[in-house]
C-alpha cells in the first residue's frame, strides 16, 4: 500500500500544471449548461427523482420511484446524486454535477494512461480526444446518467491493472474499481473483468500477474460488489430476481427492448459516426504502421507495448460486448470509446516523435492532422450543443404540465396526478406530486403503466388533478403543450424544485410536429442522419 501510494504522490508531483489544465479543462467543457431545466426524460429525471426520495425518506438501500420500490439500476449513481443534493441542495445543477466529476476524473485517468504508454503529449491527447464524442459528453460526463461512474470506475480499473504488472499489489485495486463498475451499471461493469483474465491469459507481460493475482482482483471485486446485490436479493427476494435481472439485464441481452429494434448494422453505423471526425489520424496510422510492418510482421508485433496491447483488449471485448446484446441503444458504444482514443492519442504522439527516415514525414502528417481536427472542433461542439437543447426541449411538455399541476396542487392539499398515456418521469420528479400513468378514457393506442379501476376517466394525454375529495380539476394536455411555442416562455435558470412560473395557460400556434416517443431519437438524427 505504501508502495502504491508513493508512486501516485510521485505522478501527481511530476505533472503538477498538466493535471491542473486537465481537470480545468474537462470540468468547464462538461459542466456546460448543467444549470439548464428540464432535467429530461427519461433517464435524468427518473434518477434525479430515485434520488430525491431516497433523501426525503432517508433510506439509501430502499430505492424508491414515485413511491414504489426502484429494482431496475444498481445504486451507485443514486448515491452520489444524494449526496451532491444534500451537499448543495437540490436543483438541476446538484443532479448532474455527480457526473461531471465523473467525468473529469475519467479525463484525468485517460492522460495517466496515455502518459505511462507514451509521452506526456500522448496524455494530453487521451484526454482530450473524448470530448469530440457526443455519446461521452451526453452520458460520460454532463447528463445525469450511470454511464458515467461506469466509465469512471471500468478507466480506473484498467489504470490500476496495468500497474499490477510492476506492482501486483494494484490487483486490489483494479477489483476494487470493478466492483464499483458493477455497482454503477450492473453487468457492463464487468467488461474490467474479462479484460482482466484476457491479458494475464494473453499478453506476455500481463503473465507475472497469475491467478493469484486474479484471484486478489475478484475478491476485491466481489467485497465491493457484493453485499449490495445480496441485500437486494434477500430483502425483495422474487421481485430483485424478476425485475433487476429477468427485466434488466437477461432481458437486455436475449430481446429488444428498445421502441425501435435494431440490428448490429445500427451499432456499427452509430461508432462510425461517432469517431468518423478522428479521419485525419487515419493517414497517420497508416504511415506507422507501414514504418513498422516493412522490418517484419512478427518484429511488428514484438514492438506493440503491453499497455497498448490492453487498449486492443479493452476495445475488442467492449465491441464484443455490445454486440452481443440485443438491445442496442446508442450510447452501448461508450466503453469502446475510450480505448479508441488512447489509441488515437498514442498514433498522433508516435508520428510526432518519430525518428529515423521516416520521421520528418510522420511528423507532418500528425501535425495536418491535429490543425484539421482543431479546425473541425467548433463545428463538432456546435453539433453536441444543439443536441442538448434539442433533448431538453422534447422533455418540455411533460415539464410545463408539472410545474402547472404542482401551482394547483399547492391548494389542495393532498392532490394527486393522474396523465393518460406512457410514464414520463419529468413529470413525475418537478410536480412533487404522487403521478398515476393510466389508460385513456376514448381508448387511444397508448400502452400505459397500470390501468386502475378506480381512477378517473382521463382523455388521451390529458393530465388531471385529483383531489381527496374526488374533484378532478385539468391540468393541461400533452399535445397541447407542443402547440405552445417554448423559446417564448421557457425558463433559462431557476432552482428545480422551488420554480413558481408565470405561464400563460393560452396556446400559441403552432411549431413542428414532434417525436411521440421523445426521449434519445435526437441522438440518431443528429449523429448519423446529419453530421
Amino acid at each position: 500500500m505504501k508502495l502504491m501510494l508513493h508512486s501516485l504522490r510521485s505522478l501527481l508531483a511530476k505533472r503538477r500544471l498538466e493535471i491542473a489544465v486537465v481537470i480545468a479543462v474537462g470540468f468547464l467543457a462538461l459542466s456546460a449548461h448543467i444549470s439548464g431545466a428540464p432535467l429530461v426524460d427519461w433517464d435524468e429525471a427518473t434518477y434525479a427523482e430515485v434520488a430525491h426520495e431516497a433523501v426525503q425518506n432517508h433510506d439509501y438501500l430502499n430505492l424508491t420511484w414515485n413511491g414504489d420500490a426502484y429494482l431496475k439500476k444498481p445504486p451507485m449513481l443514486f448515491w452520489a446524486m444524494s449526496l451532491s443534493n444534500l451537499t448543495f441542495g437540490e436543483s438541476e445543477t446538484a443532479a448532474r454535477i455527480p457526473s461531471v466529476i465523473f467525468g473529469t476524473l475519467t479525463l484525468l485517468l485517460l492522460y495517466f494512461i496515455g502518459c505511462a504508454a507514451g509521452t506526456r503529449l500522448t496524455g494530453i491527447f487521451a484526454a482530450a480526444i473524448p470530448l469530440g464524442f457526443y455519446f461521452f459528453i451526453a452520458r460520460g460526463g454532463r447528463e445525469a446518467a450511470t454511464d458515467a461512474p461506469l466509465l469512471f470506475f471500468l478507466t480506473l480499473s484498467i489504470f490500476a491493472l496495468i500497474r499490477a504488472r510492476t506492482v501486483p499489489r494494484w490487483m486490489w485495486l483494479a477489483g476494487a474499481a470493478c466492483g464499483f463498475a458493477v455497482l454503477s451499471k450492473g453487468l457492463a461493469g464487468a467488461i474490467a473483468a474479462i479484460v482482466a483474465v484476457a491479458a494475464v491469459a494473453m499478453i506476455p507481460a500481463f503473465r507475472g500477474i497469475g491467478i493469484g493475482g486474479l484471484a486478489t482482483f475478484f475478491a476485491s471485486a466481489a467485497i465491493v460488489a457484493a453485499p449490495w446485490y445480496l441485500y437486494q436479493a434477500i430483502h425483495y427476494q422474487s421481485a430483485f430476481w424478476s425485475i433487476f435481472v429477468a427485466q434488466e439485464t437477461l432481458a437486455r441481452l436475449s430481446s429488444h427492448l428498445e421502441d425501435h429494434p435494431h440490428d448490429f448494422e445500427f451499432t456499427a453505423r452509430t461508432l462510425f459516426h461517432e469517431v468518423r471526425w478522428l479521419w485525419p489520424i487515419i493517414p497517420v496510422a497508416a504511415a506507422l504502421v507501414f514504418e513498422n510492418v516493412r522490418a517484419g510482421a512478427r518484429v511488428a508485433l514484438d514492438r506493440v507495448q503491453p499497455d497498448v496491447a490492453v487498449w486492443i483488449l479493452w476495445l475488442a471485448i467492449a465491441l464484443a460486448a455490445v454486440a452481443s446484446v440485443q438491445t442496442r441503444l446508442p450510447w452501448y458504444i461508450l466503453p469502446a470509446l475510450l480505448p479508441i482514443a488512447l489509441l488515437a492519442a498514442i498514433t498522433l504522439s508516435s508520428a510526432l516523435t518519430m525518428r529515423g527516415e521516416s520521421g520528418p514525414l510522420s511528423a507532418a502528417a500528425a501535425v495536418a492532422a491535429l490543425i484539421i481536427l482543431l479546425a473541425h472542433a467548433p463545428y463538432r461542439w456546435a453539433q453536441i450543443e444543439e443536441g442538448f437543447a434539442q433533448q431538453r426541449e422534447n422533455s418540455l411538455p411533460s415539464y410545463m404540465i408539472a410545474m402547472r399541476a404542482r401551482n394547483l396542487a399547492r391548494e389542495h392539499s393532498g392532490a394527486e396526478l393522474y396523465f393518460a398515456g406512457i410514464p414520463l418521469p419529468t413529470m413525475v420528479y418537478y410536480s412533487g406530486l404522487r403521478c398515476h400513468f393510466v389508460a385513456p378514457a376514448s381508448g387511444d393506442n397508448i400502452e400505459p403503466v397500470s390501468d386502475m379501476p378506480s381512477a378517473p376517466r382521463v382523455s388521451a394525454k390529458d393530465a388531471v388533478l385529483v383531489t381527496p375529495e374526488g374533484e378532478a380539476i385539468t391540468v393541461s394536455n400533452y399535445d397541447q403543450e407542443w402547440s405552445i411555442d417554448m423559446t417564448e416562455r421557457y425558463p433559462k435558470r431557476h432552482a428545480a424544485r422551488h420554480f413558481d412560473p408565470k405561464i400563460p395557460r393560452n396556446a400559441i400556434p403552432e411549431r413542428r410536429v414532434r417525436d411521440d416517443h421523445g426521449g434519445f431519437r435526437f441522438f440518431m438524427e443528429t449523429l448519423v442522419g446529419r453530421e
